[in-house]
């Protein structure tokens, strides 16, 4: 029993790790400043940017409270600080905070890119997926997995700082770490043990 009770407290914490720099951001939030149509594609819920030692990629991810697909217009902006000087242009609509000096973008039509690059987004109803090697996004200073985050939507049929619809949060945040193999290993088994320790559970109160 003992045993038990320490992998599932192993399994709990492994999950919360895992959702430590993950974000949520409440439904219809577009910014007063933004000048377009609120566009449910725009209007982002939940985000989560891991980075991956072993395969040397970031794993950006979003999720809006609309279909993604096809959505005219509509742009994911990923921005980076990689140490050094970074741009903070948003403090004029209300969010002096956001600092990044380079970006990733994920758009609604199937495209992406970081710089000059090409990235090709896998999209799945509401929500988008990019991998983005470290090569395209070299350190000003910092290791790759010091690297703070943010995300925000823009419409790109519109010029200036109106043009940004949505952020998913008011600051930067850290970049999560995907776990090694043995990690994932540790967890299931955990979970595997929850789940034979509430069949016994269950039998026993049936006899």
């Amino acid at each position: 029993m003992k045993q038990s009770l320490r992998l599932l407290a192993l399994a709990a914490a492994l999950t919360a790790a895992f959702n430590a720099h993950a974000v949520v951001d409440a439904t219809g939030d577009f910014l007063a400043s933004f000048t377009g149509t609120h566009n449910a594609a725009l209007d982002i819920v939940a985000a989560d940017v891991s980075f991956d030692a072993a395969a040397g990629n970031f794993l950006l991810h979003a999720q809006t409270s609309g279909a993604i697909a096809g959505a005219p217009n509509v742009t994911y902006v990923f921005g980076f600080n990689r140490g050094g000087t970074a741009n903070t242009p948003f403090g004029a609509i209300g969010l002096p905070d956001i600092a990044f000096n380079a970006t990733a973008q994920l758009r609604a039509d199937g495209t992406g890119a970081v710089g000059a690059n090409a990235v090709t987004p896998n999209i799945i109803g509401n929500e988008i997926f990019g991998t983005v090697s470290a090569s395209l996004l070299p350190s000003n200073g910092f290791a790759a997995q010091d690297y703070t985050w943010a995300l925000w939507t823009i419409d790109t049929g519109i010029t200036g700082l109106a043009r940004n619809a949505d952020f998913a949060a008011s600051t930067n945040l850290a970049v999560a770490a995907v776990p090694e193999p043995e990690t994932y290993a540790l967890m299931l088994a955990g979970i595997g043990v929850v789940g034979v320790v509430a069949r016994r559970r269950s039998r026993a109160r049936q006899e």
